[in-house]
């Protein structure tokens, strides 16, 4: 029997996604997977001062903000010609650690860890949807312990950021050259000893926590592959004294590793609620939003590398760079977002002891009448793309792929985005109860708010829909 599954919102931290399904019996044979917020940041940023994008991008999220500053900075260094000193990307790269370690904690313990631990109900926030909680009592009760334990640990993770960044989320410390203000002796010494206090939770709790969760779980480790093509575009790497600290830009294909070429990035919208070419490369065109399109069912784009849907993130930064490669899988993705916390301190500890107190990078930088530039770099998601046009002094075009809107791509007429793949093909134990759908997608801590760039109405607050 045929059966359709709809559930908004799906993520813990915002309702702008929904999933819908169609099961033959109890296996998933079709899935799409829906941004239902139109954001329009790109159009926001036209006429708009270069420097301004710096600080307007970030407001396109308020979990990953940090990302966009760099991005966007990157991608003004390249239009405006200018290499960034050794010390302008060490404490860059220092302040976007910060990011990494504040999310990964968070969204392992509070977006993550509901569907796996029988979490005490302090707060109505939450209900539970499902019975499917397998660990055994003590073990359940210590790992909810560090729930509640880890909130004010990935808190001293944007008081990390803060220092350097002025502020978070929404950092003023991240600008062209690389930051705005100099570091300073004592904000070193504070850095470094909140970084001990966030090492040890993550190395005595966190990561064990994360394979007891792989140990009573490990049917995930046979769930949720998607495509298994893997993509970075680099992050921490080519330092001129240090060189690369963790991933070089790469691709994964078939079983083989191949160089990444940005030439290769395009933009599909044949099922997405907007109006133009079909498919573009970035620089060419931004379409028009357009809800009324009969075929769209999404404002999330389908942005394809050699017209192919690619997996981005934590895994594939980890599986690229040869420090995980146990496999493509829900538990895997999960596994690598709590591992690669561990290699991000540890290169941000390499980065501190790096940066020299009072080193100003600023100067007065000069906007030519017209120039373009593009920024692409990893991300706590994955890989993040801005690109910018400048005619008159002014932006004129600015394109931003996320990584949220690769591993939750609309379909094409040639392919299934990423996660709808992961989805199809699983095998569902209680359609009114459908939690594996969840827990597959929440593998890949979606950040919906970036992947759209007016609400629709009419849609409830929180829905699950099952059709017969």
């Amino acid at each position: 029997m045929t059966k359709r599954i709809r559930i908004n919102p799906l993520t813990r931290i915002s309702g702008f996604m929904e999933i819908d399904v169609t099961l033959e019996g109890s296996q998933v044979i079709d899935a799409r997977t829906k941004g239902v917020m139109f954001r329009g940041f790109e159009q926001m940023m036209v006429d708009r001062s270069p420097f301004d994008a710096i600080y307007l991008t970030q407001r396109i999220c308020g979990i990953c903000s940090t990302a966009h500053s760099v991005a966007a900075s990157i991608a003004l260094e390249d239009a405006l010609h200018i290499v960034p000193t050794e010390q302008g990307r060490y404490l860059r790269d220092v302040i976007h650690a910060c990011e990494f370690i504040q999310n990964h904690l968070r969204h392992f313990y509070q977006y993550g860890l509901p569907d796996f631990v029988n979490i005490p109900k302090v707060t109505s926030i939450y209900t539970d949807s499902h019975n499917d909680f397998r660990l055994p009592s003590q073990l359940n009760e210590l790992l909810a312990s560090h729930y509640f334990e880890s909130l004010p640990i990935s808190r001293l993770g944007h008081q990390l950021l803060a220092l350097f960044g002025g502020k978070a989320p929404h950092n003023h410390g991240i600008f062209v050259g690389g930051y705005s203000t100099p570091a300073t002796s004592d904000k070193l010494v504070s850095a470094k000893s909140i970084l001990l206090q966030i090492k040890e939770f993550v190395l005595t709790k966190m990561l064990p926590d994360a394979y007891v969760v792989a140990k009573y779980y490990d049917d995930y480790f046979h769930m949720g592959a998607g495509p298994k093509n893997l993509m970075t575009y680099g992050l921490f790497n080519n330092y001129v004294d240090l060189g690369t600290l963790y991933v070089n830009p790469g691709v994964y294909h078939e079983g083989r590793f191949d160089l990444f070429d940005k030439n290769h990035i395009t933009e599909n919208i044949e099922y997405s609620w907007y109006e133009g070419a079909i498919s573009n490369r970035p620089f060419e065109e931004m379409p028009e939003p357009d809800m009324n399109k009969e075929q769209g069912y999404t404002w999330v784009k389908a942005p394809r590398y050699k017209d192919l849907p690619y997996e981005v993130g934590p895994l594939a930064r980890l599986w690229i760079s040869g420090d995980y490669r146990n496999g493509i899988s829900t538990m895997d993705k999960i596994l690598a977002r709590c591992l690669e916390v561990k290699k991000v301190i540890e290169i941000t500890e390499i980065l501190l002891d790096q940066v020299i107190p009072d080193t100003h990078v600023q100067q007065q930088w000069q906007v030519p009448d017209e120039t373009q530039g593009e920024g692409l770099v990893d991300t706590t998601r994955g890989s993040l793309g801005h690109w910018v046009k400048v005619k008159d002094k002014k932006i004129s075009f600015y394109q931003i792929i996320t990584p949220s809107a690769w591993d939750f791509s609309a379909s094409t007429s040639k392919n299934k985005g990423t996660a709808e793949q992961a989805l199809i093909g699983t095998t569902v134990a209680n359609p009114d109860d459908p939690i594996e759908l969840g827990r597959i997608l929440r593998s890949f801590d979606p950040c919906m708010s970036c992947a759209t760039h007016v609400h629709r109405e009419g849609h409830a607050i929180k829905t699950i829909q099952v059709m017969r």
